[in-house]
């Protein structure tokens, strides 16, 4: 079974979003550390940007994180 976190932030003001420290400290993310930003109408995901580098491809990407929904029961 994938080992998923889930956790909730909010928006700012100045359209920030603050990734909470559990999963900052679960994915190694420190400051300055960057991430990869894809987007649909109604979904976001982060991706570590190295993890983007190493060729995985943008469907790639979607396909694993649809897989990730679909095992949670958060599909529509």
């Amino acid at each position: 079974m994938v080992d998923v976190t889930v956790d909730a932030t909010k928006l700012s003001e100045r359209g920030q979003v603050v990734i909470p420290k559990d999963i900052r400290d679960k994915m190694g993310l420190e400051v300055g550390s960057k991430l990869v930003i894809f987007a649909t109408e109604d979904t976001i995901i982060l991706q570590k940007a190295e993890v983007v580098a190493q060729s995985m491809k943008t469907k790639d990407i979607v396909s694993k994180a649809l897989d990730i929904v679909k095992k949670l029961g958060l599909m529509r």
